[in-house]
């Protein structure tokens, strides 16, 4: 299963006897290489740790327990966001310093690595604990338990702790779980988003736990990604129902991460004859359901049903032809825009633009025709990012920007961002293609004959 960068979740992990015990505990390569001044300012920051790596993920311990106590379910310590905040921070730093004074200091055990896991635990514990009066409780002790299998597993000899996927995902979660346990930025970070994050953060630990076990095989990754990628549709459709666009839009990120994880575990495991049609029908859901649905949600009367029917119609039919014609199509290349584009279009229009339905059909309109230009070739960006790889590392400044612009201002900001982008990567082959017809207009040309 190809992450962000090219991780894979197979590093490590025994499959029918495929590598030796020696050969799954070395180090495991990351697929993308860091910069050369990042690794140098990573260099310093080991040498500059005096204690060895495992006094350092100690050390979180001591973090946690007044971390533990500041948050208001408790009220030992003062409760105050900032405290709570900074502790927090600390904690992630200590978390980060352990795993680079081992890795630059040649210092990477298994109990190393088993330490590091199981001192993040006690912190996740005490926070779901305090999150049972808002969150499900089985949800939360599925969470917990299989946080705990998957280290269990790596102690007997199956699996990897080296996952950015599901450890940007764990995090993620985590930091999700604390600010509802607070009640902080309500508007925001609602249950609801939780428990949405909570089942894809579910979802996704039980795929590495049962590749690990090894009762899911390689040529299932790319199916039970795509079943993820459906998920994520399904919890868009939910919260489009809520009046929650703005979160419907990051579960149809998501779900697009998923895709692409799908696609990248395909052609490095291979997959079942059924997993172009699991993708067509995980992108059918995510990207042309999910949307109509929120189309009819958010506008409601005639011009919502037929806004909805009519992109889910052509959404569908753009993936249908992408499926007929993918044999003898460009594998760098989409004939029309692919359809995850045509979702956020309609998914930003609807949060800019949601009190103006005839801006939203325009947009709507736009998506449609654009995703059905089948003579119109776009560049595969999965696959452009693939070549150049140091590209990737600019997805977190932008994630930061997005994210800076929801909570200090609002939704629309990143959603006009995103559909800033979206829009110049649709219009981009067309207004090359115009340019280039000018450039052979008379006057570019061989003078005419003049007539006697």
């Amino acid at each position: 299963m190809t992450g962000a960068g090219g991780e894979t979740i197979n590093q490590g992990m025994p499959v029918d006897g495929e590598q030796p015990a020696a050969a799954r505990r070395e180090p495991e390569r990351r697929g993308l290489p860091r910069p050369a001044w990042a690794e140098a300012i990573e260099t310093r920051i080991a040498a500059a740790v005096p204690v060895h790596p495992n006094v350092v993920s100690a050390g979180k311990l001591l973090v946690v327990a007044p971390l533990v106590l500041a948050l208001k379910q408790a009220a030992t310590l003062p409760s105050h966001p900032y405290v709570v905040t900074g502790l927090f921070l600390a904690f992630a730093l200590l978390d980060y310093l352990d795993g680079a004074v081992a890795r630059h200091r040649g210092q990477e055990t298994t109990f190393g690595r088993f330490f590091d896991r199981a001192t993040d635990y006690p912190i996740l514990l005490a926070v779901a604990y305090f999150c049972l009066d808002v969150l499900p409780a089985a949800l939360l002790a599925a969470k917990l338990a299989l946080d705990l299998l998957l280290l269990v597993l790596y102690v007997v000899g199956r699996g990897s702790t080296e996952n950015r996927v599901r450890t940007a995902m764990s995090y993620s979660t985590l930091l999700a779980l604390l600010v509802v346990s607070q009640g902080w930025a309500p508007q925001v970070v609602t249950p609801g988003l939780v428990v949405g994050l909570l089942y894809v953060n579910v979802t996704f630990s039980s795929l590495v736990a049962l590749y690990n076990l090894r009762v899911l095989r390689k040529r299932f990754l790319a199916d039970a990604l795509s079943a993820a990628n459906a998920l994520c549709g399904v919890f868009s459709m939910v919260f489009a129902a809520r009046g929650r666009v703005d979160i419907s839009l990051l579960f149809l990120l998501l779900g697009a991460a998923f895709d692409g994880f799908d696609g990248a575990a395909a052609r490095k495991f291979g997959s079942t004859r059924w997993g172009v049609y699991s993708d067509d029908i995980a992108d059918a859901i995510n990207y042309g359901i999910a949307p109509g649905a929120a189309l009819v949600f958010a506008l409601g009367g005639v011009e919502g049903w037929v806004l909805g029917a009519a992109f889910t119609v052509f959404t569908l039919g753009r993936l249908v032809y992408f499926t007929l014609s993918k044999a003898a199509s460009d594998p760098d290349y989409f004939a029309g825009t692919p359809s995850t584009v045509g979702a956020l279009v309609v998914l930003c229009s609807l949060i800019l633009f949601g009190r103006r339905p005839v801006l939203v059909g325009l947009m709507v309109g736009i998506a449609c025709v654009q995703m059905v230009s089948f003579d119109t070739h776009y560049r595969h960006l999965g696959r452009a990012l693939a070549a150049h790889r140091r590209v990737i590392y600019g997805l977190p400044i932008l994630i930061v920007l997005l994210l800076t612009g929801r909570f200090f201002w609002s939704p629309l900001v990143p959603a006009g961002i995103i559909l800033a982008v979206s829009l110049a990567y649709g219009f981009l082959p067309t207004a090359a293609h115009f340019l280039a017809f000018v450039r052979k207009t008379p006057g570019h040309g061989p003078p005419s004959t003049p007539r006697t």
